[in-house]
């Protein structure tokens, strides 16, 4: 009996420990995590001021009034950055013409150049959709921890960093993170904004 109770009271503990571990069941990675926090407690971003890919100077208050879609990359990225790049394709090619897009690059290395060879890639065109970097490095890593972007340097000269699809709104609050996949989600929640 004493073995039946000891198992009870050790599942038990187990189970309090996963449900409050997972955000009550809601949240098995700290990216799930995350992105739930934003979703219940939309943050405002700090201000900061970008390089495009046509090297015209923009800041990120200057997108207020309208959504904005945000994606973290690195211009000489071979992977992820990539996907989002394709995302923000699919994205650009079927939402209307209002929609506003910024591909931010955390590389300090990525000037106007190598932001206008990603934007080329991906038919980023200014300025409804801005390939951008931010050279005040402060202001870059205020806006990387706000959003909640990890980035690490690897050993061959490039990152290794989360990803997402960053949904900005009207008053430039962070309100969503959508996986890159997830176009259609990203769809609806902006389909909200156009009512």
């Amino acid at each position: 009996m004493r073995a039946a109770i000891a198992i009870v009271v050790v599942a038990a503990i187990g189970a309090a420990t996963l449900w409050w571990g997972t955000d009550r069941g809601g949240a098995f990675t700290s990216e799930a995590a995350r992105r739930l926090d934003i979703a219940a407690a939309p943050r405002l971003l700090p201000a900061a001021t970008f390089h495009d890919q046509t090297g015209t100077m923009v800041a990120l208050s200057d997108y207020r009034g309208a959504p904005l879609v945000v994606e973290f990359v690195y211009a000489t990225c071979p992977d992820i950055c990539l996907t989002l790049g394709t995302a923000f394709e699919q994205l650009s090619a079927t939402l209307p013409e209002k929609a506003r897009f910024l591909s931010i690059s955390f590389d300090p290395r990525d000037d106007t150049e190598q932001l206008g060879w990603f934007a080329d890639r991906h038919g980023a065109a200014a300025p409804r959709w801005r390939v951008a970097g931010i050279a005040d490095e402060q202001a870059r890593n205020a806006l990387l921890d706000r959003a909640g972007v990890v980035v690490i340097p690897d050993s061959m000269g490039g990152f290794v960093h989360n990803t997402g699809l960053y949904l900005i709104d009207a008053e430039g609050r962070l309100t969503a993170v959508f996986d890159p996949e997830d176009i259609e989600g990203l769809r609806a929640a902006l389909d909200v904004y156009a009512h």
